[in-house]
């Protein structure tokens, strides 16, 4: 068993689930004030993940695991043959998810920030756009949210596919071993993404979480 996963990219994965199901449970129950302070963890998260993305552990780094159109293609067409080579960490198809992931979440956070549910609460940068504006920003909020849900089963399905033929990644992201005779990347201390995160979490709150 080699260790490919660090603690902050587990944690990052679960915490993401659990957050997104948060926030989505929050809005359909018009929880809003809660919905924003997941929403603000959430983000506070995602901006670590990306720290993490360029000055983390081995296995963590964008450099590590996202490849070019080609690469992608020709993992895309082992796939297709029933004989994917082993990858260590994310596979070239897998890097496409993640940078997907990363994106569409990106906008969901962006456009809550300007949304408005007309009745009670607003985003923290309502008041710098037109009602208008807002209007166009919640409506894309809500739609960017389908779109984040189709990623999310499409990812689920892939899951499910490389489980089918043997690779389990589930217990991988659970334990961050997975079964292979490789040299295990380099893991970075831990501390410097938690520091981040709470500078991160501390500075959303003084600027948003102190109004809610």
């Amino acid at each position: 068993m080699t260790k490919v996963w660090d603690g902050f990219i587990r944690s990052y994965h679960w915490a993401q689930v659990a957050l997104i199901g948060g926030c989505w449970w929050s809005a359909e129950q018009g929880e809003m004030v809660w919905h924003q302070w997941l929403a603000m963890t959430l983000m506070a998260l995602w901006g670590a993940r990306l720290y993490w993305g360029f000055f983390g552990s081995e296995s963590a780094r964008f450099s590590a695991f996202v490849k070019g159109p080609k690469a992608i293609l020709a993992f895309a067409r082992s796939m297709l043959t029933g004989k994917p080579q082993p990858v260590l960490g994310h596979n070239p198809l897998g890097a496409v998810m993640v940078l997907l992931m990363l994106l569409v979440l990106a906008g969901q956070m962006a456009t809550g920030l300007f949304a408005s549910d007309q009745i009670f609460t607003e985003g923290p940068l309502y008041s710098t756009v037109s009602e208008a504006v807002s209007d166009s920003l919640t409506r894309l909020h809500h739609l960017n949210f389908n779109l984040l849900l189709a990623l999310i089963a499409l990812h689920l399905l892939a899951v499910a596919w490389h489980s089918f033929k043997g690779e389990k990644l589930v217990p991988a992201m659970i334990t961050g071993r997975k079964p292979l005779n490789a040299t295990a990347p380099v893991m970075k201390p831990l501390w410097q993404v938690w520091l981040v995160f709470a500078l991160l979490w501390g500075g959303l709150y003084l600027w948003w979480g102190s109004q809610l």
